[in-house]
């Protein structure tokens, strides 16, 4: 999926926290009970109509997966590569080169964030445009890594 230079190493792979999955499980969750409050339906209406709910709520669980595991931030010596996924077909892929990097803010927005370790990253580029990655673990480490890396290659 990622086409890098031969001399190119990637650094960090940046995926969103773990915490941004409780909110999806619950609804799966909730979900997957429906169809026991209407339980006194005729019994093989029922038996078919739980199982399209069930097929219904896996798919559902399935895109919340893809959706949190194939949007990254990949950091490498040379550039960095903003991956978004959007629903199951459509994906777009952003990139920068590090000698680019103007500005590298992180945004820690509440308690829980606070708590759980985890923020928000925005990368500003010479050209005046944004790149930002949410709710991802340890932001801390990533701008230090950015930012350590641009300079170097602003440096050359």
């Amino acid at each position: 999926m990622l086409n890098l230079d031969p001399e190119e190493k990637v650094l960090l792979i940046m995926r969103h926290h773990w915490i941004t999955l409780v909110g999806p499980t619950f609804i799966v969750f909730f979900s997957l009970i429906i169809p026991w409050i209407f339980a006194s339906i005729s019994r093989p209406f029922f038996s078919f109509a739980v199982s399209i709910w069930y097929l219904i709520t896996l798919m559902m669980a399935f895109g919340f997966w893809i959706d949190y595991y194939l949007d990254a931030l990949v950091i490498t010596d040379k550039r960095i590569l903003d991956i978004d996924q959007i629903g199951l077909f459509k994906h777009t892929v952003s990139e920068f080169r590090m000698e680019r990097v103007q500005d590298v803010t992180i945004e820690v927005p509440n308690f829980a964030a606070t708590f759980f370790h985890y923020g928000n990253i925005k990368i500003q580029t010479a050209g005046e445009s944004f790149f930002s990655i949410t709710e991802v673990p340890s932001p801390h480490i990533a701008r230090d890594l950015i930012l350590k890396h641009a300079k170097s290659a602003a440096q050359t």
